[in-house]
């Protein structure tokens, strides 16, 4: 019996159709999304170019809505790349091309080893197939070292190799880890012909040798050089198309095609840069590369032109057509800040303790000193503490005080600085010189560039116990003081020469701490404009009950002729009435030469005249200054003029001369002449010689003077070098008249130890007094605390013992942590500065806004901080020049992200000592827009045109990216930030082609980082044409 067949009677039937039908449509529909489901992706094949020959079979690469992946496997197998792929495993491992470094990728952990160093990267960037590992192409161009480019309108993928720029190291490169014991920073400047490239240079002293930043300097001169640090390599070429190659493992360069081997010692990785000896940079480099640890700078001489030397000159002579300076400087928007009610201080503290044993007597001393500068008042407050035994009392000087670059303090005064407390009054020349300390105000509108006083400058400022300062004028020695009891230093009238006045002040502390500070004036350039005021006020209680007074002015009188007046109340030297002086003067500015008159006059007393002319000769700046007094005037200026001299000429000669082949010799003379009232005369005249010999710094001191009937010649020779990792230094004090021979001789030796010690050794001799002293000692100034130790003997049979501790305290107001370091931070300013991505781009990091580690700053568009960004995104920037505008930048280059890009290019802030001021910088996630520009003729057929020139414009009007196509008509655009833009072809090319059609499209950049790809434009030639 046949079973009964299952039947539907005739509406199951038609539903049974209409469902089928259903389904076929919704598959149908849904297939598009299907195929592209994880990510919105499809498959799109594509040919291969590969060097420019297009290689047979095509390859299937992945097309989302904001990016090209290429499949991992399938690139290296035509490559010949030595990586495995497992697909299933989402990993891959092997060498990376180039470095032969190993080579692993996991997806699972969205992160890529290269060796010791790993790397991260977004999710959306990878994924995995049953075939193949995809990759984006900003990955594959950054991992692997390829040139790529994607034409999804014509379907090819072209491919260029840049396997064969360096040699591959065999083994990994030597890496030094920044640690404080090993790491001794040295933040220099660095110059080329005169112009500072960057205040910030980091360089580190290891012994005898010089390490410098390979990368660093290279962007500074704009050599096309590129490192990877994580390879220890770097690779690119000199001018005149020279190539360069640096294997660290292998301690091998590559000059011009000619490999040269060098001692691994003098060439390791800190940090994120390749440091190098200097000695290796000057041989491999077409720059000689001048060293002055005294004065923390470094002098880059070319030994051929180079190209950032012609665009200098470029932007000069732009400049002197335009009647302005050229400043390298960057201006970017500032952010105000003001000193709050009271904050956390920035401590300076140092603890000294000596013993000295003699035959008739025992001695012990000890001193505590303190510094501290906070917010305070709303001010920027200062305390100097001094806790002495042999003192009977606590020394505590605070001080208020108030700086404006912009001259916006005080209404209607424009005042720049405004001072309250503890100070001293501004030197007056002819009448004061200076003040002792006191408690008074005072007040100035007198920009910090510019001399206290049209031909004079004065220096002064705190020195705790325990260090000294020198004092180099253009590169010359000029002036040295020790501590004194009032913990200040001061070097008034300072005279000025025609041209630039360099002043740089290098402080030396107890535990080898070396600080450096520098202000410039170009005097010829220093004339007011017409109607121009500088003032300064001041008033004063000395400690000794001296009530003293000074109001100064300049003024511009026309184009070239400025005017100074100034009234002046001082105490007379042995007490008594107040004296007060008038002083009026005048100064013109020639093309070649500045002429001075001034004339002091005080009340119930005399007159003084002076008399000056400043110009130059070729190198050598001239000065002549002719003096004379009339009357009974007193000062404490000139004491030998206030003490019966009637008239003083002086001449005054700056400059150097280079003689063939020999070092240049500098040269400092002097010559001056004096009228006494009783008919005597009196000279003077004096010789200061310097050179570099041989690696040996000489400087000798000539002086010969002539008082009445007594007539002396004597001198001051001085050497210093470094000999087998010791530094060496000499000084010889030596009489020619009456009489020959040696007065006193010092020598003094160092040695760098290892973890950051030091230990120093001298011998003192002074044949008049016929004592002997030796002395030796062992210090540590890295790290976070200073200590020295410190023995002597001398031939009186004293024995002296001394320690020394420095501790200096600073604070993060964004994480509450405590900072401890070895050198000064009190005196400067600071600022903690946050890297995030911004992915709203409100320039505010919301929550879950990624931090950016390892991001470096560049600071006033020279060099970069030392500093990085830790894992919260922080960077701690201090010892900023305080008074000064600091203009702060992230530096692109040390951004993970490929497709990242800063917000705003930078931060103007005004640093204030011990305030640590809070900056963000935002960092946004760029796209690229890709397409191609297509011309289409009369019967519809395309093809690309090249040297088409592309536009993208913001909503304002603005051109904000310009780019020119490509031979068969491709243009990509590369880091577009979010935002409405229009694309365009230029309109005046557009016009002079007579082009129609598809001129601009509009478009929005996504702010996830989306590619925008086949953006064409299509173009059409106009009929008339």
């Amino acid at each position: 019996m046949t079973p009964a067949r299952a039947r539907f009677p005739l509406p199951g039937r038609r539903l049974a159709r209409w469902l089928g039908a259903i389904a076929a449509i919704a598959l149908l529909v849904a297939w598009p999304a299907l195929s592209r489901a994880d990510g919105d992706r499809h498959l799109q094949p594509l040919t291969v170019q590969l060097n420019g020959q297009t290689l047979p079979g095509r390859i299937d690469v992945y097309q989302t809505d904001y990016q090209v992946l290429l499949p991992l496997a399938a690139v290296s197998r035509l490559l010949g790349l030595d990586l495995r792929v497992q697909p299933r495993g989402g990993r891959a491992a092997g060498t990376q091309p180039g470095s032969g470094l190993p080579f692993f990728l996991d997806l699972g952990e969205s992160s890529l080893r290269l060796g010791e160093r790993s790397l991260s990267f977004e999710p959306r960037l990878a994924f995995a197939t049953e075939d193949d590992i995809y990759l984006s192409t900003a990955l594959l161009t950054r991992w692997l070292g390829l040139e790529l480019a994607v034409d999804l309108a014509r379907g090819e993928l072209r491919l260029r190799s840049g396997e064969a720029v360096m040699p591959a190291p065999l083994a990994q490169p030597p890496r030094r880890a920044m640690t404080e014991a090993e790491a001794n920073l040295l933040v220099v400047e660095l110059l080329l012909d005169g112009q500072v490239l960057s205040d910030s240079f980091s360089a580190y002293q290891d012994g005898p040798q010089i390490l410098l930043p390979l990368g660093e300097l290279a962007r500074l001169l704009t050599l096309a050089i590129q490192v990877q640090p994580g390879q220890g390599s770097a690779a690119g070429s000199l001018p005149n198309e020279r190539a360069f190659a640096l294997n660290l493992a292998e301690s091998l360069v590559s000059l011009a095609g000619r490999q040269q081997n060098f001692e691994p010692r003098l060439a390791v990785v800190i940090g994120d840069d390749l440091y190098v000896s200097k000695q290796l940079l000057s041989r491999w480099l077409p720059v000689d590369l001048q060293a002055n640890l005294s004065t923390l700078q470094i002098k880059v001489v070319p030994r051929e032109k180079l190209p950032l030397q012609e665009k200098l000159e470029r932007e000069r002579l732009a400049a002197a057509l335009s009647g302005e300076r050229a400043d390298a400087r960057p201006r970017y928007p500032y952010q105000p800040s003001v000193p709050g009610l009271i904050g956390v201080p920035s401590i300076d503290q140092s603890f000294g303790a000596d013993a000295r044993y003699g035959r008739a007597a025992h001695q012990y001393k000890s001193a505590y000193t303190a510094y501290l500068t906070s917010d305070l008042l709303g001010m920027e407050g200062s305390a100097y503490v001094l806790k002495a035994q042999d003192r009977p009392r606590t020394d505590l000087r605070i001080t208020l005080a108030r700086h404006d670059p912009d001259a916006g303090l005080l209404g209607p005064l424009q005042a720049r600085s405004v001072t309250l407390g503890n100070l001293v009054l501004p030197s007056v020349r002819n009448v004061m010189q200076g003040s002792a300390l006191g408690k008074g105000v005072a007040i100035s509108n007198r920009p910090s560039d510019q001399p206290t006083s049209f031909d004079r400058h004065s220096l002064r400022g705190d020195l705790p116990p325990g260090w000294d300062v020198t004092l180099y004028y253009n590169d010359t020695l000029l002036a040295y003081q020790s501590s004194r009891a009032d913990g200040q230093y001061a070097f008034d009238d300072l005279p000025l020469s025609f041209g630039p006045n360099e002043f740089r002040l290098v402080f030396h502390g107890p535990l080898g701490q070396l600080r450096v500070e520098k202000q410039s004036f170009l005097l010829d350039q220093a004339s007011l404009k017409p109607g121009q005021l500088y003032y300064s006020l001041g008033q004063q209680l000395g400690d000794d009950g001296a009530v003293r007074r000074v109001a100064l002015v300049d003024v511009g009188l026309g184009k070239r002729l400025t005017g100074n007046l100034g009234l002046v109340q001082r105490p007379a030297p042995a007490g008594g009435s107040a004296l007060n002086y008038g002083q009026f003067g005048l100064l013109g500015y020639l093309d070649t030469l500045i002429l001075s008159a001034q004339l002091v006059g005080m009340q119930g007393g005399g007159r003084l005249g002076e008399l000056g002319l400043k110009t130059r000769l070729g190198s050598t700046a001239v000065d002549l200054l002719h003096t004379q007094r009339q009357g009974r005037f007193i000062n404490d200026q000139l004491g030998d003029v206030a003490g019966g001299v009637r008239q003083r000429d002086q001449l005054r000669l700056k400059g150097g001369v280079k003689l063939g082949p020999l070092p240049r010799l500098t040269l400092d003379f002097e010559a001056v002449r004096e009228a006494l009232d009783g008919g005597a005369h009196n000279a003077r005249v004096g010789l200061r010689t310097a050179a570099m010999l041989w690696g040996t710094a000489l400087s000798n001191s000539l002086r010969w003077q002539r008082n009445g009937d007594i007539t002396t010649t004597d001198g001051v020779l001085q050497l210093s070098r470094r000999v087998a990792q010791v530094g060496l230094s000499a000084q010889m004090n030596y009489r020619l008249q009456p009489g020959t021979g040696v007065q006193a001789y010092a020598l003094s030796a160092d040695h760098a130890l290892a973890d950051g010690y030091q230990l120093n050794g001298g011998l003192l001799r002074s044949m008049e007094s016929q004592l002997t002293l030796v002395s030796a000692g062992l210090s540590k100034s890295l790290g976070s605390y200073g200590l020295a130790l410190s023995a002597s003997y001398s031939s009186q049979r004293e024995l002296a013992l001394g320690l020394q501790l420095f501790i200096a305290l600073d604070r993060d107001p964004r994480n509450g942590r405590w900072a401890l370091d070895s050198q000064p931070l009190a005196g400067t300013g600071a600022v903690s500065a946050r890297a995030f991505v911004d992915r709203n781009m409100n320039g505010i990091r919301d929550p879950g806004e990624e931090l950016v580690p390892n991001a470096g700053f560049i600071l006033n568009g020279g060099g970069r901080h030392p500093r990085l960004t830790d894992a919260d995104g922080v960077a701690l920037l201090n010892r900023l020049q305080p008074g000064r505008y600091a203009d702060i930048a992230l530096d692109t280059s040390t951004l993970e992200d490929p497709q990242w890009k800063p917000l705003t290019p930078g931060v103007r802030v005004l640093p204030r000592p011990g305030r640590v001021e809070l900056l963000e910088f935002p960092v946004i996630v760029t796209s690229e827009i890709e397409g191609t520009v297509w011309l289409v003729d009369a019967g519809g057929k395309k093809r690309g045109i090249g040297d088409a020139r592309v536009e993208l414009v913001d909503p304002d009007g603005q051109v904000v990216a310009t780019t020119t196509s490509s031979a068969d008509g491709y243009f990509l655009f590369h880091q577009v930030a979010p935002g409405l833009r229009r694309l365009r072809i230029a309109p005046d090319q557009a016009q002079k082609l007579k082009l129609q059609g598809t001129l601009e499209r509009a478009l929005e950049v996504p702010a996830n980082g989306d590619f925008l790809s086949g953006q064409d434009l299509e173009l059409r030639l106009s009929p008339s044409s």
